[in-house]
């Protein structure tokens, strides 16, 4: 049986791609799940697809940049479910302006969306996870944190800092027995690229493969931390990149 049987599990970014395919992929482990995102109708629509096949699962309509919103989401959480075991920080949203065009509100769009958003839901989890002497939060970044693509510093920033987010929390929170790991993936067919599906197959992660990554990552006993990840397509110029 898998550990995730019966634990609670918090998605942000789960109305779509990789959040929506992670929310069905640790229902099937059994885990309870508590989807996080803004848009409320796509959220109780998946709710209900878990609920007929046997899961557990629980909407909460969130704007993962508010500090406020983030607060009820794990009181909501607290209230149906009694704990939290895992945070999966997936939301996020994609960027490709470069740096002399780009507004200062994009700029903050995009960094509060990507990593202040992650700081703001690991700071509420781990405090419940400390009362459940264990935790596992997993941040979902981008093969950009590792090598930027052209034209995209507020993206490439974001997910430099979530990698830094990453380290950070590992250390201050494996006293707790609580793991903090980081999820890179490459090319995934989801709307946050816009027109990615359009590309080859194998140019291409889907969801779920993305989502099975993520599942395999906190599929594992508390105390043993699956710390980095990176999916990357064979075809695309990353190792030995040019």
């Amino acid at each position: 049986m898998s550990i995730l049987a019966g634990r609670v599990v918090v998605i942000t970014g789960a109305s779509s791609g990789i959040g929506q395919a992670c929310a069905m992929a640790f229902a099937v482990k059994g885990a309870k799940v508590v989807l996080a995102a803004r848009r409320t109708e796509r959220l109780e629509a998946l709710v209900t697809r878990l609920t007929a096949a046997g899961g557990e699962a629980l909407a909460v309509a969130t704007d993962v940049t508010e500090e406020a919103a983030v607060e009820h989401l794990f009181a909501t959480t607290m209230a149906r479910f009694g704990g939290v075991d895992v945070l999966v920080n997936n939301a996020g949203i994609a960027d490709s302006t470069p740096a002399e065009e780009a507004a200062l509100a994009l700029w903050r769009r995009v960094i509060d969306t990507n990593l202040t958003s992650a700081f703001l839901c690991a700071r509420a989890a781990i405090p419940l996870m400390k009362e459940r002497g264990h935790g596992r939060i997993i941040n979902v970044g981008s093969i950009s944190a590792r090598v930027p693509r052209a034209n995209s510093p507020a993206y490439t920033a974001s997910k430099w800092g979530l990698d830094g987010l990453t380290r950070a929390l590992a250390i201050d929170c494996r006293v707790h027995n609580i793991a903090v790991s980081i999820f890179h993936p490459g090319i995934v067919a989801t709307e946050l690229g816009g027109g990615l599906s359009s590309l080859p197959d194998d140019l291409v992660a889907t969801p779920e493969d993305a989502a099975d990554v993520v599942v395999h990552m906190a599929d594992l006993p508390d105390h043993l931390n699956f710390y980095e990840a990176l999916v990357v397509q064979n075809k695309i110029q990353f190792l030995g990149r040019g």
